[in-house]
């Protein structure tokens, strides 16, 4: 493990000190430690994936407007075959 030169003291809310606890250490230092080092090695990982998750919500976005638009058409178009049928019922059975 790295000599530790650096004393510090800092004041944190009770929040905070709970959150660095949760970590794995066998001790505060040891917890506060990987909690930053796991952040600052784990960040730039995480916005690039949303990133990527956002490109790909915008995405599947555009193709489910696409295809609602698509329904919306296929919708009317059915029921003007619809009306068309009816009205073509109506005359072949005042025909009869």
């Amino acid at each position: 493990m790295a000599q530790k030169n650096n004393i510090r003291s800092i004041r944190f809310s009770d929040e905070l000190a709970e959150l660095i606890n949760q970590q794995i250490g066998e001790n505060f230092t040891e917890r506060f430690e990987n909690l930053v080092t796991q952040c600052v090695w784990t960040l730039p990982g995480k916005k690039e994936e949303i990133r990527r998750l956002d490109k790909e919500i915008n995405k599947k976005r555009e193709q489910y407007r696409e295809m609602a638009e698509k329904v919306t058409r296929l919708r009317r178009t059915l029921e003007q075959l619809e009306r068309v049928i009816n009205q073509e019922m109506l005359n072949w059975n005042q025909k009869m």
